[in-house]
């Protein structure tokens, strides 16, 4: 599929970010490897952090995986298929991906905007909760955006051999 270049704006940022993060986690792991076997003062909310980090980098890294088509699945029917066949799978597969993605969206930002409202925080870091779970709803945008545009794409003639 062709991008766009604020789409491919979009996917750099979001891999830049990831990157980021990966290696802000593999240095706080590190400080903390050293301050507590060398020093004896861990830090003492660094495994909370590298948690929501994780976190962060699972839900982006969904978007990018949605993007690039790359989910598990199982595509024997898909590949025996003519490409008016595949064309329908596309465009099934996409509508009910889109709507367990909306379903996720909607549930998730009511939970952020919940845990935002009690101005809960971790316990250790005393990190606003709605950060870690901020990354649901938005991969969860990115993944619906992502999977209007393939449906867009697949409704065009001739997008049946696409994947």
């Amino acid at each position: 599929m062709t991008t766009s270049r604020p789409v491919t704006a979009v996917l750099r940022g979001i891999r830049a970010l990831l990157g980021s993060l990966i290696l802000a986690g593999v240095v706080l792991n590190f400080a903390n490897v050293v301050g507590r076997y060398v020093f004896w003062r861990p830090i003492i909310w660094a495994e909370e952090i590298l948690v929501f980090i994780m976190i962060w980098c699972v839900m982006l890294g969904a978007t990018l995986v949605t993007w690039e088509n790359a989910h598990l699945r199982m595509d024997a029917v898909y590949q025996l298929g003519s490409p008016r066949v595949r064309r329908w799978l596309n465009l099934v597969s996409t509508a009910a991906f889109l709507v367990a993605g909306l379903f996720v969206l909607v549930q998730s930002t009511r939970v952020v905007a919940l845990v935002a409202s009690t101005g809960q925080r971790s316990v250790v870091a005393e990190v606003p909760m709605a950060i870690p779970y901020g990354a649901i709803p938005v991969s969860f945008a990115l993944i619906v955006a992502i999977m209007i545009w393939r449906g867009r794409v697949w409704l065009r003639p001739g997008a049946g051999d696409r994947d």
